[in-house]
C-alpha cells in the first residue's frame, strides 16, 4: 500500500497538517489512486452538452455524472459554489484541505472518494 513516505513532499506536509496521524496513510493512498501524485491531474468530462452534473453512465451501480475534478486528491469543483475559482485547486496545499473537509463533512470517512476507498478497503 502507498504511504505517506511515497507522497511528494508538498503533499506530505499538507496530509500532515489537515488528517490525524492514524489517516495518513490512508490519505497519501488515496491521492495516489486519484491523481497518481500529480498536482496538475484534471479529469475534466465537461463540455456544452453535458455540463456539470450531467449524467454520463452508470458503474457498478453507481451513476457517473460530467465532473472537472482537480489536483491531488481529484476534487469535483463542479460541487463548489459557482463563484469560486476551481483552478485554486492546483495548489497541493489547498487541494488537501479541500479533501479534509470533505473527509470531515462525510464523518471522517473516505466515501467522497467512492470507487478509490472501496479499492484500498476504506469503505
Amino acid at each position: 500500500m502507498t504511504t505517506i513516505d511515497d507522497a511528494p513532499v508538498e503533499l506530505q506536509g499538507a496530509i500532515r497538517e489537515f488528517w490525524p496521524e492514524a489517516e495518513w496513510n490512508n490519505a497519501a493512498a488515496i491521492a495516489h489512486l486519484e491523481s497518481g501524485f500529480d498536482a496538475f491531474a484534471l479529469n475534466d468530462s465537461t463540455d456544452d452538452a453535458h455540463p456539470c452534473g450531467a449524467y454520463l453512465s452508470t458503474r457498478g451501480g453507481v451513476r457517473i455524472t460530467a465532473e472537472r475534478s482537480v489536483g491531488y486528491f481529484q476534487i469535483n469543483s463542479c460541487n463548489l459554489p459557482p463563484d469560486w475559482e476551481w483552478q485554486r485547486l492546483y495548489n497541493g496545499r489547498h487541494n488537501a484541505g479541500t479533501a479534509h473537509m470533505l473527509w470531515s463533512r462525510a464523518g471522517q470517512s473516505w466515501r467522497p472518494w467512492f470507487f478509490s476507498s472501496q479499492a484500498l478497503g476504506l469503505s
